[in-house]
């Protein structure tokens, strides 16, 4: 916890700080590819998939992604550590789930188990009234 804050002003910093990692991945599942960009500060790096995606970049890797696939992000074990009033730094796991077909899922597909496992540290930074990631790495601890 940073020295310089009170417990209150601490614990609601984490607290935002989860809210827009939570919203990150749920955007993910929803193709909500817009807002998921809006979170990212203008100068961020995600490192996704053996790639570091900057700026609009971001955005077209996402739009590339196949329309036909069914992904759910499960986030769990989040851990936000306040540096300060402006900056945090966190670390999460995803555990993906995968599916696709080729063609639009009508039904809920049937899987063997999940897709894989993330270890995502990173990086937010205050922006105006928001937090805005500035840095996060999506490393794959496990493959199923």
């Amino acid at each position: 916890m940073a020295h310089n804050l009170s417990r209150e002003a601490a614990r609601a910093i984490e607290w935002d700080c989860t809210q827009v990692l939570t919203r990150f991945f749920n955007a993910f599942d929803q193709w909500r590819y817009d807002d998921m960009a809006a979170m990212f500060a203008p100068d961020a790096v995600w490192h996704r998939a053996w790639k570091s995606l900057k700026g609009t970049a971001i955005l077209e890797a996402l739009n590339a992604r196949s329309r036909t696939q069914t992904v759910r992000h499960v986030v769990t074990n989040i851990e936000v550590n306040v540096a300060d009033a402006s900056r945090a730094d966190f670390i999460l796991y995803v555990t993906a789930y995968m599916h696709d077909s080729g063609t639009k899922a009508t039904k809920p597909p049937t899987i063997q188990s999940p897709y894989l496992l993330l270890v995502v540290p990173g990086t937010m930074v205050k922006a105006g009234d928001d937090w805005k990631i500035v840095s996060m790495s999506m490393n794959r601890e496990f493959e199923f």
